[in-house]
């Protein structure tokens, strides 16, 4: 049997005309539905906001929620701000696509590039989503803006462990040296004239011999092992640190 297209009715569509038919159809139908898709956006997107703020991000809970919650707003405007639902001659599309293009440029604002490591990317990636997700309750669209939100959480918190045992091949090089020495600038100087490439790099105080020393991890990209054991020369006589060793695993 031939199904037609025409005729199936998605089931978002019917919670809007539900919403809309409410109190008589006298608008207070659709107040309520745009409170309800505003509460599904608050929750949703702090869901991921949330995982943000956890993991010690600047745009955590409360940016995450603003974005979506604008997102939201400005899409109710556009399905029901200028004429209603059945209006012929407003485009809904238009709004939603301006704030695509303003999220982006918002998003961007995270990443922050030290050299040739990059941090934030993620972080700008779910605020994009969290806008995605702002427009998709403001249009109606509920059940698919929870699983979204459900996928979304999905990739942040359980492919992290992927990513983990996936960068287990990726030599660690750990510095320890004087906290008044610029050891990140000549690490990256190094690493520039040796094409390596490094992926990530962490700092922290630590006492050493019964002072305060920097202790510098830096996981850099896959080499060839000549040219890692140079890199690593190179390192010992242009900062001098009081130790450095190199391991493949966490």
């Amino acid at each position: 049997k031939e199904v037609n297209m025409n005729q199936i009715v998605p089931i978002d569509y019917k919670i809007t005309e539900w919403f809309s038919n409410l109190f008589n159809g006298n608008g207070w139908g659709v107040v309520l539905f745009g409170v309800v898709c505003l509460l599904i956006t608050i929750f949703c997107s702090g869901a991921l906001g949330f995982e943000r703020e956890y993991r010690g991000h600047s745009a955590g809970l409360r940016t995450h929620v603003l974005v979506a919650v604008g997102s939201c707003l400005i899409m109710y405007i556009s399905m029901f701000g200028f004429g209603g639902l059945n209006a012929t001659t407003r485009d809904p599309a238009r709004l939603a696509a301006q704030v695509v293009t303003g999220v982006g440029f918002l998003g961007a604002g995270t990443i922050i590039q030290n050299g040739s490591d990059i941090k934030g990317l993620t972080t700008a990636t779910t605020i994009w989503g969290s806008m995605a997700i702002g427009l998709c309750a403001g249009s109606g669209n509920l059940i698919i803006c929870i699983f979204a939100t459900l996928i979304m959480l999905f990739v942040l918190v359980s492919l992290r462990r992927v990513e983990r045992v996936a960068s287990r091949h990726n030599p660690m090089i750990i510095i320890v040296c004087s906290p008044n020495q610029p050891i990140l600038k000549e690490i990256l100087q190094v690493a520039n004239r040796f094409s390596i490439n490094i992926k990530d790099t962490e700092s922290q105080l630590i006492n050493y011999q019964n002072e305060q020393y920097i202790r510098v991890s830096i996981r850099i990209a896959p080499a060839r092992e000549s040219t890692i054991i140079e890199f690593i020369d190179e390192i010992k006589l242009t900062s001098h640190p009081l130790d450095i060793k190199i391991s493949t695993e966490f």
